[in-house]
């Protein structure tokens, strides 16, 4: 039976048996309890104010399986990184500039979208944004992409010059211009490991 700490102050960290070290803290915009495994394998769980810390590691124990799957899905991510390291070091700067930025100027004009200023710069977090003035700012890694996850990416932040959330009529915005969306996002996170890689 595993040993439950009752009273400790948040944040904490918390060795558990079968996980290994858990991160608590105490969330004010958390509406109930959240767990996540960030990419260094680290465990988080954010505690909604009127979680205890008690329910907070039962709630951890009995999310063992799926914590052991999400790990398993971060080593083959940075497994495939590790074959992309080579890539990385012959990535031409300018010119997968050129080639992220002339894709996006054509998709725009595919599908009637337009937006303000553009960066691409390499980003160590994120593959894209889109910011309330329609300024798009895009990862110089998605060069190394395949052209329809690329592809999905840059779609992906066009429909955020219109639509700012990823609600229903976003998703079927991008469903409609890339109709295996779902499918392509899921290979694109597979890929996320790219993004902690240096140039």
């Amino acid at each position: 039976m595993p040993i439950i700490k009752k009273s400790v102050p948040l944040p904490a960290v918390i060795d558990l048996d079968n996980i290994g070290p858990v991160t608590f803290v105490a969330s004010a915009r958390a509406q109930r309890l959240n767990i996540s495994v960030k990419a260094d394998g680290g465990i988080r769980v954010a505690l909604p104010k009127r979680a205890t810390l008690v329910e907070a590691q039962s709630f951890v124990l009995s999310k063992q399986l799926w914590i052991q799957k999400q790990l398993v899905r971060l080593q083959k991510v940075k497994q495939k990184a590790a074959q992309s390291a080579e890539e990385i070091k012959k990535l031409d700067i300018d010119k997968a500039s050129a080639k992220i930025s002339a894709r996006l100027q054509e998709l725009a004009r595919e599908h009637n979208f337009s937006f303000n200023r553009l960066t691409i710069r390499n980003q160590k977090t994120r593959w894209g944004s889109c910011s309330a003035k329609n300024n798009l700012s895009l990862n110089i890694k998605l060069a190394l992409l395949p052209a329809e996850l690329m592809d999905l990416v840059l779609v992906h932040e066009l429909i955020h010059t219109k639509i700012k959330n990823h609600g229903t009529r976003f998703w079927q915005k991008l469903e409609e211009i890339c109709p295996r969306a779902r499918e392509l996002d899921r290979h694109v996170n597979s890929h996320s490991g790219l993004l902690h890689l240096p140039l």
